[in-house]
């Protein structure tokens, strides 16, 4: 079944309880005018008993009706109802009228005031009143006076065909009204709609819908904010891609020239060589291919959210220094770890954290000298977990510190160790974790010092 549009949807909102309201306020007009009219014909009815109440008296003993005949026919005759009335004792003694119209009623009813009542006479439905007129020396008359309905009946229904009639020309014109203002109020949204519908993929320039309300300005903002947030994200891929390309192909140059000169070589010694060029180019292409994996399972972290749980950072920080052992050995670097004695958690993945700390780890090792010292800080100041890392290499000079986290950025390019990828990771391991990473000026020696603050037990 298809969704309602927002136009129907808001006209049902407004219409359904609109009508209910119009509804319920038209029966309790046509109750409270039902009630009126009846009242007014109850009155002739009251008026009508009273004056035949005047023409009962006592007389020497006796009770006696003196109306005239001609005053009786006038008195019934009516152009659409038949009128009936009746004259009696206490007892029940007829004195005069119709005994049809006669109502056997409790003496308390009629000394408690008018009795109105509905009946039938006839075969017809009638509206009938009995009064109690006193006679004096004990002596009381009952009158009744019934009326037939037909004046009422047509009255009861113009009376309804108006309440409805007005109503509903009010309905509809407040649906009218409703539905104009509707069709104002979503017109951006309109705009907005034809505004993205006529964009290709490739246009991410911002959305401009004028005189819109708040809601949707903010809706606009947060779109253009996300256009904004995908044009960054695909120049940074299309750029992320070209640099990748580039990287690849030193390398992938390299191992075909020495695969070239191996091939024309005829001594064995400058074979070896040409073979040893070429094995150490494709480390550089599989130490390449291994540091752009990390990169995009951080960014996959990013962009899907973390599976938070807490991690203890003394046991990364551990872990990872373990696994180091053999690059450490090599080059005859010794870390100094100062760990506090508690257990450090923050809220994150631990194989992210790992791998956060091994890039930190395994840069300070590569780009300390030999025999060099690398200090690993785990701290805990207010509310915030600290990690620095430190280190008595040469140092990085304070002109790259603005661009030491871009991508395959190098500050030293004659280097052939590093590719630019890995405090890249560092960093996007930290923004996924709600940490902020930087580069400091070092403390213990000349050499760099990389700090990193968490949030405790922060996601």
């Amino acid at each position: 079944m298809p969704r309602l549009g927002l136009r129907a949807q808001l006209l049902l909102l407004v219409g359904g309880p609109l009508f209910l309201l119009l509804l319920v306020e038209t029966l309790v007009s046509y109750a409270i005018g039902l009630h009126t009219a009846n009242q007014i014909f109850d009155r002739w009815l009251l008026d009508s008993a009273y004056s035949l109440a005047h023409e009962v008296q006592r007389d020497d003993g006796e009770i006696r009706f003196r109306a005239e005949p001609t005053a009786i026919e006038m008195f019934e005759w009516d152009e659409f109802d038949s009128v009936y009335f009746h004259v009696a004792r206490l007892n029940g003694e007829y004195l005069a009228g119709r005994p049809q119209a006669w109502l056997a009623l409790d003496n308390e009813q009629l000394r408690a005031g008018p009795f109105f009542t509905d009946t039938h006479i006839d075969g017809s439905r009638v509206r009938s009143v009995s009064v109690l007129t006193d006679l004096g020396a004990g002596e009381a008359a009952i009158i009744s006076v019934a009326e037939t309905l037909n004046k009422r009946t047509p009255l009861v229904e113009t009376l309804l065909a108006e309440v409805l009639g007005s109503k509903l020309l009010f309905f509809i014109a407040a649906l009218f009204v409703v539905g104009v203002a509707v069709q104002r109020g979503i017109r951006p949204l309109l705009v907005l709609r034809r505004e993205l519908a006529r964009r290709s993929s490739r246009d991410l320039t911002p959305i401009e819908v004028h005189a819109a309300p708040e809601e949707v300005e903010l809706i606009v903002e947060n779109t253009n904010l996300l256009l904004r947030q995908l044009e960054a994200a695909i120049d940074s891929r299309e750029q992320f891609v070209g640099n990748i390309s580039h990287q690849m192909k030193t390398p992938l140059a390299g191992i075909k020239l020495q695969a070239q000169l191996a091939l024309r070589e005829d001594d064995l010694a400058s074979v070896h060589s040409a073979l040893d060029a070429t094995s150490r180019a494709a480390d550089r292409m599989a130490h390449v291919n291994a540091q752009l994996m990390k990169l995009a399972r951080a960014e996959a972290a990013v962009g899907r959210g973390l599976q938070v749980e807490p991690v203890d950072l003394t046991e990364v920080v551990n872990d990872v220094v373990e696994n180091l052992h053999s690059l450490l050995l090599s080059r005859d670097v010794r870390v100094e770890l100062e760990l506090p004695p508690q257990v450090v958690e923050v809220l994150g993945e631990y194989m992210l954290l790992r791998e956060m700390c091994w890039n930190l780890f395994e840069n300070a090792a590569r780009y300390v000298h030999i025999g060099g010292t690398v200090w690993v800080t785990l701290e805990i100041v207010g509310s915030e977990v600290i990690l620095i890392v430190e280190d008595n290499g040469p140092g990085i000079a304070q002109r790259h510190w603005p661009r030491l986290f871009e991508r395959f950025y190098r500050c030293d390019a004659t280097n052939p160790e590093g590719c630019g990828l890995g405090l890249p990771i560092v960093r996007e391991i930290a923004l996924a974790h709600g940490a902020a990473v930087d580069v400091v000026a070092p403390v213990r020696a000349t050499g760099a010092r990389l700090v990193v603050v968490f949030p405790a037990m922060a996601s």
